[in-house]
């Protein structure tokens, strides 16, 4: 009886089914993000403009709420009334204390339902808040 050992060389291989798991993960993770940033902008507002205006990052927690010209609020792509946004943010700071809030209001929009927002911010204690604009184009310039 003879016990050989015979060892084949095998030539390596590309494994393609986790190749092919990483580029789909890859492929939802993108069309996720992309859904989430364009929620905020779908909204027809016009912004109003000023010279101080500045980009802002994105950070964990922040929500966008967005206020018409009817006075309308809006939350991700849903109206809202203040007690109903009252309850989302009181969520918002329990879950993500030091969360910030960015009110994208229209330059039509009244200033009563601005205050009414930012009180619903203060009673939830969240105290980053701040207003978006687009920043003003300088007169004269090509």
């Amino acid at each position: 009886m003879r016990f050989g050992r015979h060892f084949q060389e095998s030539e390596d291989t590309i494994q393609l089914a986790p190749l092919i798991d990483i580029v789909f993960l890859t492929l939802v993770f993108f069309m996720t993000t992309t859904v989430y940033t364009s929620l905020e902008s779908e909204v027809d507002i016009a912004l109003p403009t000023a010279n101080s205006a500045v980009p802002s990052d994105r950070t964990r927690g922040e929500i966008i709420i967005n206020l018409r010209d009817d006075g309308q609020i809006v939350l991700n792509n849903r109206e809202l009334s203040i007690p109903e946004l009252q309850e989302v943010l009181n969520r918002v700071s329990a879950n993500f204390p030091g969360g910030a809030v960015i009110i994208r209001g229209d330059r039509e929009a009244h200033l009563g339902r601005a205050m009414a927002v930012l009180n619903c911010c203060r009673n939830a204690d969240i105290q980053n808040v701040s207003f978006a604009a687009l920043k003003e184009e300088v007169q004269g310039a090509p």
